[in-house]
């Protein structure tokens, strides 16, 4: 029987036979041991190598570095990134109206003054903190350079604590001048400078006791501390001071205060602006304050149409920015968009502009860049950001007159050295 015999031809013998058979089988099928190889053969080992220590890593985690977005058709350029903030989704209607605004002055800067490799990121903030604080993530994530905006304070100071881990700077829009600093500069026209300038020229003309008629609160504090440390730097004095909270009652409640004082004001600053301002102004003469003696003086809310519309305010003063440049950004505007800007749409514009110079400038995005003591000209005119994030800004005196406003000090071309 060969061994490639099949099982079936054991036919019907019996089981303890067929095992016997197969394990006769498997005897006789066992292989011989193995042949001695004989000795291996071990080719020669090269020398030990010595390895340097590594370079002992930083345990400090960095923050990771993005590409950032490269728009199809500016591939393979060299790309500027700016993002802007702002409230598109706000619940306020006034407030989504202004972001619209904002970013059609940011894209006519773009347009006029771009070098085609400067890509305009918006971001939509909702008008809150949190949304802010999104924003400036996806703006890192889309590797920006320079974030424009916020417009509110919370807003602008969210985004801050974000991007400075970055070393992202943020030219915000708002006023909120405890948001300043650390890499958060304000591109907006704080009242204080506008007070400044003004009781500055008003202390040159010889005028040295002021005092303030205004609104209780944030704005009206700022406005009246701005006039009594100007007014003492000129050598002159806050004498009176008659903060008001309400409406038209309230008004004329202060106003009687002040006309009554025997303080010897020759100066007051009325801090309202639009329909308040005209509730406001006429109360002092007829408390026999008489607007030919006593010079009236205003914050920017002056520069309105409804300022010129009340008699009592001609001959009065307000600082204000450069009305040369200001006129050629808003016929742009509204050859482009077919509406007259908003008062501070310029903002946006500006910060396009301020982009594009930093991005040829020889430090680049560096705070030192953005604090350059020499300034930057837009569409307000002359300004400056001081190490502590607040602006200054080179503004007209502007006198109220019957048909409209009247500069009678220009605007600066340059600032002094920086003393700050």
């Amino acid at each position: 029987m060969s061994l490639s015999t099949p099982l079936s031809a054991f036919g019907a013998l019996p089981k303890c036979l067929v095992a016997a058979a197969l394990l006769a089988v498997a005897a006789c099928a066992t292989p011989a041991p193995p042949r001695d190889p004989g000795p291996v053969y071990v080719p020669p080992q090269p020398p030990p190598v010595e390895v340097e220590d590594p370079e002992p890593v930083d345990p400090t985690p960095q923050p990771p570095r993005f590409t950032g977005l490269i728009p199809p058709h500016m591939e393979g350029r060299e790309l500027v990134r700016a993002a802007i903030l702002l409230p598109f989704s706000a619940e306020n209607s006034g407030a989504r109206a202004e972001a619209i605004q904002l970013l059609n002055a940011a894209q006519l800067a773009l347009f006029e003054h771009g070098t085609g490799d400067i890509v305009l990121m918006p971001k939509d903030t909702g008008g809150t903190a949190s949304g802010a604080r999104q924003a400036t993530q996806a703006a890192v994530r889309d590797g920006a350079d320079i974030i424009l905006g916020p417009l509110f304070g919370t807003a602008a100071r969210a985004a801050g604590d974000e991007a400075r881990s970055y070393d992202v700077p943020v030219i915000a829009f708002s006023t909120d001048g405890s948001v300043a600093g650390n890499g958060v500069y304000l591109l907006s026209f704080p009242p204080e400078t506008e007070v400044a300038r003004v009781i500055e020229y008003a202390t040159r003309t010889g005028l040295s006791r002021f005092a303030y008629l205004g609104p209780t609160g944030a704005y009206g504090n700022i406005v009246r501390d701005a006039m009594d440390t100007e007014s003492r730097m000129g050598g002159g004095s806050l004498v009176a001071s008659e903060p008001y909270s309400g409406g038209v009652e309230a008004m004329t409640s202060a106003a009687a205060r002040l006309a009554r004082s025997d303080t010897g004001y020759e100066a007051v600053m009325l801090p309202e602006g639009g329909v308040r301002l005209r509730m406001l102004g006429p109360l002092l003469p007829y408390h026999d304050v008489d607007p030919a003696e006593v010079r009236f003086l205003g914050t920017g809310l002056w520069n309105d149409p409804e300022t010129i519309r009340e008699p009592v305010l001609r001959g009065g003063w307000f600082a204000g920015p450069d009305e040369a440049a200001r006129s050629r950004f808003v016929a742009s505007y509204e050859a482009a968009y077919g509406e007259a800007p908003s008062r501070i749409a310029s903002q946006a514009y500006d910060g396009v502009l301020l982009t594009l110079h930093l991005a040829g400038a020889r430090d680049g995005f560096t705070r030192a860049a953005v604090e350059d003591p020499e300034g930057f000209l837009g569409a307000d005119g002359l300004f400056r950001f001081r190490a502590d994030g607040r602006i200054e800004r080179g503004l007209a005196v502007y006198s109220v007159g019957r048909g409209g406003f009247t500069v009678i000090e220009p605007a600066p071309r340059s600032f002094e050295p920086a003393g700050f």
